[in-house]
């Protein structure tokens, strides 16, 4: 727990700077999914996973930069028009806003699982994720909300594990998921074989 909450400061910290934002992030997923597949953490995990995903780490942080810049750019125009049809653009820019912000709660966690890390591949799964699951991507939001405000209403205490435990929380929530699927395709696989049975001739 005390690692925890270090590992935690560190990336508030590195927030701050924000340069060295991008590498606390893949270092704090690196170590939530050392944490589910039940392994001992330190701070060689910390800074294994940053060193193992510096690059993918920057190209996330300048894609945010971008993506969010534009979906602001938009927002602060059309809010500032009088027409009412500028309604539709905001709402529209608004979804878009939302949908990137629940991408990224899987971004890190499915880099992390995949055996060569690729940026549009994380993108692409946490995205197939958010529409297959719709109420898997409502309860990370519920969480989000609530540690948020139990953050402002415990100010220092929360503070110390908000970012470890949603971490924590959006890597169990990738892995049960892809687990999910991979049952339910085993099953499927079955149930195929057995409505099929071999029907060749056998002496």
């Amino acid at each position: 727990m005390v690692l925890d909450k270090l590992l935690n400061i560190l990336w508030w910290l590195a927030a701050g700077t924000v340069v060295g934002l991008p590498l606390a992030s893949a270092g704090l997923a690196w170590v939530a999914a050392e944490i589910g597949e039940g392994k001992v953490i330190g701070w060689r995990t910390f800074v294994e996973g940053a060193r193992r995903f510096w690059k993918q780490a920057y190209l996330w942080g300048l894609f945010n930069l971008v993506v969010g810049v534009l979906i602001a750019m938009n927002l602060v125009f059309y809010l500032g028009q009088a027409e009412s049809w500028t309604v539709v653009p905001l709402m529209l820019f608004g979804a878009v806003g939302l949908w990137w912000i629940g991408t990224q709660f899987y971004f890190f966690p499915f880099l992390t699982h995949q055996e060569k890390p690729d940026i549009r591949t994380a993108y692409r799964n946490g995205l197939v994720l958010m529409l297959s699951h719709p109420s898997l991507s409502l309860v990370m939001f519920i969480v989000v909300v609530v540690l948020t405000v139990i953050s402002y209403l415990l100010l220092f205490p929360l503070f110390l594990f908000y970012f470890a435990l949603l971490s924590i929380f959006a890597n169990r929530a990738v892995v049960e998921a892809v687990r999910a699927q991979q049952e339910a395709e085993e099953a499927a696989a079955e149930q195929k074989v057995a409505g099929h049975p071999d029907r060749r001739w056998k002496p």
